[in-house]
């Protein structure tokens, strides 16, 4: 199978080429979401290939866009938290800890599917924005 791109190397944003890290852009890009199971590693990958990657846009744009989904889990967790604390003066302890741990399941569950359908698209290559943060990421980094 042939390469891609010329033997000179992808254009700068294109998927392909190596991290700052020595890794495969798709690879890197990857990790910035699958990581994210291993005690939060993506997150600090991500930070990392923000700060060191000067020319790759595509490793940068999924760093960025893992952030910003770290970044709406974090807030939505806030949010299922003050909604059990409401819940739990207006119903009691038990309604109000089972509605309070549906919701957790339901937004971990939704945002461990992104994470893994967002590290299957980078790996493939692909500039796939998530709902929401995808365009913002992009036009960060396109800047």
């Amino acid at each position: 199978m042939s390469a891609p791109y010329p033997a000179g190397g992808p254009p700068s944003g294109a998927p392909g080429g190596k991290t700052s890290l020595g890794l495969d852009s798709n690879m890197g890009a990857m990790l910035c979401y699958i990581a994210n199971f291993l005690c939060c590693l993506g997150i600090i990958l991500s930070i990392v290939f923000l700060i060191t990657e000067k020319e790759n846009r595509f490793v940068k744009f999924h760093a960025l866009q893992s952030l910003f989904l770290f970044a709406v889990y974090a807030a939505l967790a806030i949010v299922v938290e003050i909604i059990g604390l409401v819940l739990r003066i207006a119903v009691g302890d038990i309604l109000s800890g089972l509605i309070t741990w549906g919701l957790w399941c339901l937004i971990t569950l939704i945002v461990f599917i992104f994470w893994i359908w967002a590290g299957i698209k980078a790996y493939g290559g692909q500039w796939h924005k998530l709902p929401g943060i995808g365009d913002v990421a992009f036009k960060t980094v396109n800047k």
